[in-house]
């Protein structure tokens, strides 16, 4: 490939809405000012978030979603590859969808075509197996976000043999420094005094993330320490459902719903505790930004172990309440968080982004 032609590459992505494959997306290719990049999305996005690709240099293009539209959404998806000239695509799809995006983008006669697995599912062992067989026929680059995703996306023995390429969800630090001023700024604005306890979580609200077990927690927490509350940022198809349940257990006077952020550094600084009790987690990029941020982080035992880069995350069982219970009590507001001690630049994208750049590049 000659020096003096732009490389192209079409992202594909389900949305843009707040989720981390797409925060993977723009952390990466923002920094690459010598790329063209395509972004193919199908359903309607966050404005908030979509500006975030247009001042980043994307091409955003929404195409028929396939649930409404299947054949419509794969007529127009190839024909964009084709008109496209794109050097690479890279796809972004969950549950193998993958495989259908790179055997359009094959015969649409592009060289590189990179799927890249986020997720790491616990169950359908035997039907993830069998999807993984059309993902590497079609796909000439494996990509993953962790050894969870990998294994899950991949199997064990490409992972073993190095036929996967790890391509964590790195941040930028300086980005999620610590700010007193804005620490203040956003307890001020929803009233919450200099001593009081915040406990917060940050994602969607889908099933995976277990808002209800959360909501479950802070009602035993709050019998304990009368000064707490809990900010919940992210927005998602269950945010009806835990209000309404918040409101039946009646603390909702104690509970911020502060919907999902453009940036979200100031609500980190605003809370004492990072809450992840997930049922489901490749590798979140909320706890590796929480912990820049010198927050502690309570996770469930279903976070990757990688992700932990301080000494200040606590992993706990789901299937039991009361050592949460017991460990929220217990924890008292951290005094410096200025300077947390990161045990691993390994998720810092001022050098990891290197990795994938040279992948599209590379003929």
């Amino acid at each position: 490939m000659s020096n003096s032609k732009q490389i192209r590459v079409c992202q594909v992505l389900h949305g843009i809405v707040g989720g981390g494959s797409e925060q993977v997306v723009l952390n990466y290719c923002s920094r690459m000012r010598d790329i063209h990049f395509d972004l193919l999305f199908q359903y309607d996005p966050n404005p908030q978030i979509l500006e975030r690709f247009n001042e980043a240099g994307f091409n955003c293009i929404q195409i028929p979603d396939k649930v409404h539209h299947p054949f419509k959404h794969l007529w127009t998806m190839f024909k964009m590859f084709r008109k496209g000239h794109y050097d690479v695509v890279h796809s972004h799809l969950d549950w193998y969808m993958n495989c259908y995006v790179c055997f359009l983008a094959m015969l649409a006669g592009i060289k590189k075509r990179i799927a890249h697995h986020h997720q790491a599912y616990s169950k359908w062992g035997l039907l993830c197996a069998l999807f993984r067989i059309p993902c590497k026929l079609f796909a000439t680059h494996w990509l993953a976000c962790g050894e969870a995703a990998a294994i899950n996306g991949w199997g064990k023995n490409a992972l073993k043999k190095g036929k996967v390429t790890i391509l964590p969800n790195a941040i930028d630090p300086e980005r999620f420094k610590f700010s007193e001023k804005s620490r203040q700024e956003i307890r001020a604005k929803y009233g919450i005094k200099e001593d009081d306890f915040v406990i917060g979580h940050v994602g969607r609200f889908f099933p995976e993330k277990n808002h209800k077990f959360i909501v479950r927690l802070f009602e035993r927490v709050l019998r304990q320490r009368s000064n707490c509350w809990l900010l919940l940022v992210g927005n998602g198809p269950l945010q009806q459902e835990i209000q309404e349940m918040v409101k039946k257990l009646g603390f909702e006077n104690r509970v911020i719903f502060a919907g999902l952020q453009k940036d979200i550094v100031p609500y980190y600084g605003a809370m004492d505790v990072l809450l992840l009790p997930s049922t489901r987690e490749a590798f979140p990029m909320t706890l590796v930004e929480a912990q820049y941020n010198g927050l502690p982080c309570v996770v469930s035992d279903a976070v990757p172990k990688e992700t932990a880069i301080t000494e200040n995350v606590y992993p706990l069982l789901i299937d039991d309440i009361m050592p949460w219970c017991e460990k929220l009590g217990l924890m008292e507001l951290v005094v410096n968080r200025e300077q947390p001690q990161i045990k691993s630049g390994r998720f810092d994208i001022r050098t990891c982004y290197k990795m994938l750049e040279s992948l599209y590049q590379i003929p």
